[in-house]
């Protein structure tokens, strides 16, 4: 049913397919996920199963519920441009990159793909009839980026592809597939473009569906008033300790160079974020070249400082954004998955072109400083996400890399950025660690502006003015969080949901040694935290 999805996972079987929607699909997919639902039931009733078995079955069970509520209460198919957008994007991401298919099946699954591509958009054309005027502005953004991609940097990347020389049948094929996705992306655009004025649909959620789905989100851990009452504690708190930081960072300074000792807690903590904002990089190679070196040392640091045990060999794709992802500052990992566990990671930077607007560029890489990607490099990389993926895909059951967790893969994320620097990584400077805390501040933000964005109908104006006077975010994540919590209300909420939960678990382990215990919680898998605890006993 997710045949994009199998494919990034390793399903080569795959690469040739794109989702179908048409027809009754959905409605057989629920049918589906019903039976499953109700079998996964019925043998967790049962007394014999081992505890990675009942660990199992709980994670398809919280799967099958999932794709029931989503798709009965978010209505994507009629409401939902952006779920359309989303996938259209994406639809060649892996193919372009990835190596492990013969040249013939490679010419063949990009030309199924970009009629999958036309096949969706039509289905949008026809289906689509209302949605959330914020949300379809986006989709929009993201439709026009990769129509352009298609009809601009795409033919002029296949021309680097062997097998299918200028002129002849395939080729024709394909540029003819090419032309039809083309067309329908911007039939698309146009059917949203004349719906935009009259979409009504509000940017909440609502109290009652945003609950259900936070609750299925954090293992019924979490209500919207818990949230909105721990992260502004966590933010209080933080924003002490960055105070601490920055007092830290005055001590380290000469007397010629330091700030006035009489400046106020804020003016000193503006002025270190400041520094920390100076060190920064100016242009796309530089800045590609910055995370390539920081990665590598990553992986040497969690090695030498025993950790975590690293899998070797290292598969790892690291590269700038590529031109059909939406928007200059989008960037992320892309793991591969366990049909097939030696494929590349894809590392991808974010970017601001060379070209941009100087403002632009100048706010890009202050919000991307030297100190903060030396930061998010152990929330990325290593011991982060890419260890984390790499590990469960070669040692973890599969149904949980299939059906990661988000709370467990943000927490873990966020979680090793502070382990690292206890560690002592980049020496633990004090603009690093003020990085990190404020990253940390970040992530409560979030929490906080999600719950009351979708329960209590916060503004655009009033979540800006929140996130720059009391989250202090940085340029770029302040003219971000909106879009975030709009298009992505309860996945932004896993940063702080699973630090914390991290933070409760690491208190709780014990004398033996670290890596054991880190070694512990990637074995086990990205399952829902509840589950993780008996995971972790010897």
């Amino acid at each position: 049913f997710y045949p994009s999805r199998a494919f990034a996972y390793g399903d080569r079987t795959s690469a040739g397919v794109f989702e179908d929607f048409g027809g009754s699909r959905v409605d057989d997919w629920l049918a589906f996920n019903g039976q499953a639902a109700s079998a996964a039931r019925s043998l967790l009733a049962s007394e014999n199963l081992d505890l990675q078995a009942r660990t199992d079955l709980k994670v398809l069970l919280g799967q099958t519920l999932d794709e029931q509520a989503n798709w009965r209460e978010d209505d994507p198919l009629h409401r939902q441009p952006q779920w359309y957008a989303g996938r259209v994007s994406q639809a060649l991401t892996h193919l372009l990159v990835r190596d492990q298919l013969s040249t013939s099946t490679r010419w063949d699954a990009l030309l199924n793909r970009l009629q999958g591509v036309a096949r969706l958009c039509r289905l949008g054309v026809d289906s689509i009839e209302q949605g959330n005027p914020q949300r379809t502005e986006r989709a929009l953004r993201t439709l026009a980026g990769t129509r352009a991609f298609y009809e601009g940097g795409l033919p002029d990347l296949l021309d680097t592809w062997p097998g299918a020389t200028s002129g002849s049948d395939l080729r024709q094929a394909v540029d003819g597939s090419l032309d039809e996705a083309v067309t329908a992306i911007r039939a698309l655009e146009t059917h949203l473009e004349a719906l935009l004025p009259d979409m009504d649909d509000p940017v909440a959620i609502g109290l009652e569906r945003y609950t259900a789905k936070l609750a299925r989100r954090s293992s019924a851990q979490m209500t919207p008033d818990r949230l909105r009452e721990q992260a502004g504690a966590e933010m209080r708190r933080v924003r002490t300790l960055m105070v601490e930081e920055a007092r830290r960072w005055q001590r380290s300074l000469d007397s010629e160079s330091a700030p006035d000792p009489g400046l106020s807690d804020e003016a000193l903590l503006a002025a270190a974020l400041e520094a920390m904002e100076a060190d920064r990089e100016d242009n796309q190679a530089a800045f590609l070249e910055q995370f390539v070196t920081l990665t590598e040392a990553s992986e040497r640091f969690v090695e030498d400082h025993g950790i975590a045990t690293v899998p070797k060999p290292t598969t790892l794709y690291i590269a700038l954004s590529p031109a059909h992802f939406s928007g200059a500052a989008v960037g992320g990992v892309y793991p591969s998955g366990p049909f097939d566990p030696q494929a590349d990671t894809l590392f991808y930077i974010p970017s601001v072109p060379d070209d941009a607007p100087p403002e632009a560029r100048e706010g890009f890489y202050r919000s991307f400083n030297d100190h903060f990607n030396a930061m998010i490099i152990s929330h990325e990389m290593f011991p982060g996400h890419y260890l984390q993926y790499k590990v469960a895909v070669s040692e973890a059951p599969p149904v949980r890399s299939l059906f990661s967790n988000g709370v467990y893969t943000e927490g873990w994320g966020s979680f090793v950025e502070e382990l690292l620097l206890d560690a002592g990584w980049v020496d633990n400077v004090p603009l690093t660690r003020l990085a990190h805390l404020r990253k940390r501040l970040e992530n409560a933000t979030r929490a906080m502006v999600s719950v009351q964005v979708h329960t209590a109908s916060w503004d655009r104006e009033q979540v800006l003015t929140f996130a720059r006077e009391e989250g202090l975010l940085a340029p770029q994540f302040a003219e971000n969080l909106w879009q975030r919590v709009v298009n992505s209300p309860l996945q932004i909420t896993d940063y702080y949901v699973g630090w914390a939960q991290f933070q409760t678990l690491f208190a709780a382990r014990g004398d033996g040694p670290l890596i054991d215990w880190v070694d512990a919680v990637l074995r086990a898998g990205p399952v829902p935290m509840d589950l993780l605890p008996p995971l972790l006993e010897p």
